[in-house]
């Protein structure tokens, strides 16, 4: 009941900075081995998995799989993007994550819902380039 509660008071503080949102992704601090998450992880993560949840006709429980999956992967994708390295080697290991981030995507969603994916993610929806 706690942790219900909990999420709810995250999500209705996450809505109140939805107003305040530029549309740009926050960009996330590092200092020295430590990152810290940027105040708008919750709101693309909800973004992303509420299109997939209109999109493909997720259910609440799929849905929330798929918000914790994107949730997840959101430091990989920020620390990539505020990492040392060239602009080729970001875009190329942007390009590997969402491969890996797909595929789990995929083993969440019924075999129907994952062709529906695939399908959209062509059509360049989906994307977490996009979203981020």
């Amino acid at each position: 009941m706690t942790k219900i509660i909990s999420y709810v008071a995250v999500l209705l503080l996450a809505g109140m900075h939805v107003s305040a949102q530029t549309g740009e992704p926050a960009t996330p601090v590092k200092k020295g081995n430590e990152w810290q998450m940027p105040k708008d992880v919750l709101v693309r993560s909800k973004k992303f998995s509420e299109g997939l949840q209109q999109s493909l006709g997720l259910d609440s429980l799929t849905t929330r799989k798929v918000f914790d999956l994107y949730l997840g992967n959101t430091k990989t994708v920020d620390e990539i993007r505020v990492g040392t390295g060239s602009e080729k080697q970001k875009k190329d290991a942007l390009a590997v994550n969402q491969l890996e981030f797909d595929e789990k995507v995929k083993s969440i969603l019924s075999p129907d819902q994952s062709a529906a994916y695939v399908k959209e993610r062509k059509a360049g929806r989906f994307s977490l380039s996009t979203t981020h």
